[in-house]
């Protein structure tokens, strides 16, 4: 199977700061490709270099075999580059399908009409069709979430990277999120999803990468990185007894 992303070896931060340390990692196409690590470790800054927010001082950001590593945002959007927020900031006083349709236009250029078309598509995908009309600053916190993926799905992307999408839903609502990411699947789309609710990890991803200090530390089948007497000690907090 092809990979969709390539990390080689890149180094990335802000300013002086550097953030990402040699991180290298591959997504093969189709695949739910999930990513953990404690708070400072790199995640958002590697989502931040993937979309092209920052540029990286080393290495190289491969996607469906073009090398995109200094190509400017928008341009990596129309290739196929998806990305949700943590916390979503819909425009409120338009409709759940006016949001849609702005990313379809504006995000992957599309014609209105085709844009139309693309916006019906994602809601659907997201399960917000019936609710389309409504304001989206009427939404409950879990259709903001879907809404804040529908938008991403309305750039056209092949690549749609998820950044804690499950974060402070109730259990009932994580189900029907890993639901949604198993019906993405389906549909075709390869995924990087950045989590912290470990359910979603062990149970919807198949390839698990432990990020610290901005370097990958495990990667491997979702169980087994969890079960990582390492993982353990550096993400969860547990030391192993002496």
């Amino acid at each position: 199977m092809d990979n969709i992303l390539t990390f080689k070896n890149v180094n990335a931060g802000y300013g002086r700061v550097q953030i990402l340390n040699d991180l290298s990692f591959e997504v093969k196409k189709g695949d739910v490709y999930g990513v953990i690590g404690p708070n400072g470790c790199g995640k958002t800054t590697m989502f931040n270099a993937l979309i092209g927010l920052i540029i990286p001082t080393q290495g190289e950001i491969t996607f469906n075999g073009q090398n995109v590593t200094k190509m400017p945002a928008n341009a990596r959007c129309q290739l196929g580059i998806g990305r949700t927020y943590q916390v979503p900031r819909p425009f409120e006083g338009m409709s759940v399908f006016e949001n849609v349709l702005v990313a379809a236009v504006h995000g992957a250029k599309c014609s209105e009409h085709e844009g139309r078309e693309v916006a019906l598509e994602a809601l659907k995908l997201t399960s917000l069709y019936e609710k389309r009309e409504i304001r989206a600053g009427e939404l409950t916190l879990l259709d903001r979430k879907r809404m804040e993926i529908a938008r991403a799905l309305g750039t056209k992307p092949q690549l749609l990277l998820l950044d804690e999408v499950a974060a402070g839903l109730t259990e009932a609502e994580v189900q029907d999120v890993m639901k949604m990411v198993a019906d993405l699947k389906a549909a075709n789309y390869s995924i990087v999803w950045i989590e912290h609710v470990i359910q979603t990890m062990v149970e919807s991803t198949d390839v698990l990468m432990c990020m610290a200090e901005g370097h990958n530390l495990l990667i491997g089948e979702p169980r087994e990185v969890m079960n990582s007497k390492l993982v353990e000690e550096v993400y969860l907090g547990v030391e192993e007894d002496e």
